[in-house]
């Protein structure tokens, strides 16, 4: 009996190394699976994606039905999945519909909103579908989610719209199409608005931020010092002109900020915390740094951002990123970190519900 398993043994090596060496298993992408094969992988990883993502929740500021986050994501498909899987009322690439396996179409998905969100966080293996590029952004691929699971509501209009805003109106210029014609700060107008108030909670509000800030973001955006998977594929492609023209053209914008709100936290206790601060919770004063300038919404420093009046979205996620990491490494970050560290969940809502209130309207009520 030992005799026979030494030879079973030796069989299995021998057909092992006869498979390994001759190869008879095309990796050819022209050629298709044996027949089976395609299918059993396909449902592997549908279980595979399934089971890692069954206790995946939605988190607390996220709304998918909210159509900025669903712009959002629209936004981000443009850029880096439509050139593969097409979009809606856009047939796939020609070139990347003949990979093995193709990108399928997106049309009548049957994923979990979790599932949808591990597939764009994790991307999946020997396939092609990369991971989310903004290392411990895990927030981020939660705007693909809610747009994918609307995706079979969109016409190739509505999606363009939704995608690339007024800044792409007409026949011009349309994305993706010639990249390298698509002028930068148009690229900006798709997420953050042409008049840089962010589309109605797409994204950030930029306009009247210091020179200064947007250039020192946009370079560690450049350089890798500042994870997004948002921001990272967008400004990796930006030569220098390029940071110094957009960050001039938002700074000259009308910074006249009106932040949308959380469904959660007390803007009142905010107001004292970020005045104040909290000696006994080692918590410093927000307003310290963030206001006090000649607009007394604006920070004392231009290498400080502006806060007062940003959507509470963003206020929430930013200040979960400074306590929890990664921090961006550029100048100042250090000292955000700092200050983050010792808030509670509860904190963040509050300071983020205080600051999202503010706007040059209430500053004037107050006075």
């Amino acid at each position: 009996m030992k005799r026979l398993v030494l030879y079973a043994a030796g069989l299995v090596v021998v057909l092992g190394n006869a498979f390994y060496w001759l190869a008879p298993y095309t990796i050819a992408a022209s050629q298709p699976h044996w027949p089976g094969v395609g299918e059993v992988l396909h449902q592997y990883m549908r279980n595979a994606v399934a089971i890692r993502s069954r206790n995946k929740e939605v988190p607390r500021q996220i709304d998918l039905d909210d159509p900025g986050l669903v712009r959002l994501g629209a936004g981000h498909f443009a850029t880096g999945c439509a050139t593969c899987h097409g979009a809606p009322g856009i047939a796939r690439n020609p070139i990347t519909a003949e990979m093995m396996p193709a990108p399928p179409k997106l049309d009548g998905l049957d994923f979990t909103d979790g599932e949808l969100w591990w597939i764009a966080r994790h991307g999946i293996r020997y396939s092609g579908m990369p991971s989310w590029p903004g290392e411990g952004r895990e927030v981020e691929p939660w705007a693909i989610a809610a747009f994918l699971r609307t995706y079979d509501d969109f016409d190739r209009a509505s999606y363009e719209e939704s995608a690339l805003g007024s800044a792409y109106a007409g026949d011009a210029i349309r994305f993706p199409g010639l990249y390298g014609a698509i002028p930068k700060d148009m690229a900006c107008a798709r997420c953050h608005g042409e008049d840089g108030l962010g589309r109605d909670g797409t994204a950030p509000k930029l306009a009247g931020q210091s020179r200064d800030w947007l250039a020192l973001v946009l370079d560690a955006y450049h350089d890798g010092r500042r994870e997004s998977g948002f921001m990272e594929p967008l400004g990796a492609t930006l030569t220098e002109s390029n940071i110094d023209g957009i960050s001039e053209l938002y700074a000259e914008m009308d910074g006249n900020w009106s932040g949308r709100p959380l469904p959660f936290g007390d803007p009142e206790r905010g107001a004292e915390l970020a005045r104040k601060g909290d000696e006994h919770n080692d918590i410093a004063s927000c307003a310290s740094c963030h206001e006090g300038g000649e607009n007394p919404l604006m920070p004392r420093r231009a290498d400080t951002p502006r806060i007062a009046g940003q959507d509470g979205f963003w206020l929430y996620n930013w200040l979960l990123m400074y306590r929890d990491g990664p921090v961006p490494e550029t100048p100042r970050a250090h000292l955000m970190a700092a200050a983050a560290k010792p808030l509670s969940d509860s904190d963040i809502a509050d300071l983020s519900a205080y600051y999202a209130g503010l706007s040059e309207a209430a500053a004037g009520d107050d006075n």
